[in-house]
């Protein structure tokens, strides 16, 4: 058939050491159609050659075999990094701020959002997405057929309800495992501790998870969200937050932004920490009792 030349478009990323790549686009350039070929005979060639390599994605460890030992929640930050090259136009769904405002954060951000929100889902909704994004990114939107466009759009609508929804028991647990685990991945130098003495050093969700449907576009699990304290300080932290759900039991998005700001303040110099002496108990009481003073002064009902 004569010599023809194939370009690749490929994206590479590169952090915290590690590197990922996947290839976007595919096309034959160059292509001289040899004499007494009929043109549509090449054409057709064409988008034979084209979709060879497409397929030929699939099958490799680099490729689709790649995606698939992920799982969907791995493939966050690849899923948001594709909306922000492709854009979210076709995930629109009616109603769809949410969704559309945590994509539209930092790379990040965002990607941390999806793969707790992913986390939520079951099990066979997560494989659905995995299976039509990756169609996505291997084959190009246009791939999707009006049944799959729509099945995408009705989990993104799903997704948009779920971030709105008070987490329930089992969601709560699966949340603070994975917190533990994202946790450990940014500070390694106090995994090994943490390992050790798992019941010693819990991972304190600084604005508790029972309040994340406060808050859907962000992710609850954010590692700025995140501090390990030592047992016997989280045991005060969550006395003073037992005080303010008790007070506030319909406790608004501005006020639990309130209430995470005042308890901060006054034990944000025990976060992070994996040696705190008993000696510094007396301190610890005395922030305990400002911030309840402090909660009392900003809400009255606070006893």
């Amino acid at each position: 058939m004569g010599p023809r030349t194939v370009r690749f478009g490929i994206r590479l990323t590169h952090g915290r050491g590690e590197g990922d790549g996947w290839v976007e686009s595919v096309r034959v350039v160059g292509f001289e159609t040899p004499a007494g070929l009929e043109p549509e005979v090449a054409a057709e060639y064409r988008a034979m050659h084209e979709d060879i390599v497409r397929r030929w994605r699939e099958g490799v460890v680099e490729g689709f075999t790649w995606l698939a030992q992920r799982g969907a929640q791995e493939l966050a930050l690849w899923y948001v990094g594709a909306v922000a090259i492709r854009g979210a136009g076709f995930l629109a769904v009616r109603g769809g701020g949410i969704v559309r405002k945590a994509l539209g954060q930092g790379k990040e951000a965002a990607s941390g959002w999806l793969r707790t929100m992913l986390s939520r889902v079951s099990q066979s909704e997560g494989r659905a997405f995995e299976r039509l994004w990756a169609k996505v990114q291997l084959e190009g939107e246009r791939a999707l057929t009006t049944s799959e466009r729509s099945e995408l759009r009705a989990l993104m609508a799903r997704i948009e309800k779920l971030a709105s929804t008070p987490l329930d028991f089992g969601e709560k647990h699966g949340l603070r495992k994975a917190a533990r685990a994202a946790y450990k991945n940014v500070h390694s130098d106090l995994a090994r501790t943490m390992d050790a003495f798992p019941e010693r050093y819990p991972v304190h969700h600084r604005r508790p998870l029972e309040y994340a449907h406060l808050f859907p576009e962000q992710d609850v699990n954010a590692s700025s969200r995140l501090a390990v304290v030592q047992d016997f300080i989280h045991e005060r932290v969550s006395r003073v937050w037992t005080k303010f759900r008790t007070a506030q039991r319909t406790a608004t998005r501005d006020e639990v932004d309130a209430a995470t700001r005042i308890i901060d303040s006054h034990f944000e110099s025990w976060y992070h920490r994996v040696e705190v002496p008993r000696g510094e108990q007396a301190f610890i009481e005395r922030a305990e009792q400002a911030a309840l003073e402090a909660l009392r002064a900003r809400f009255p009902k606070v006893n």
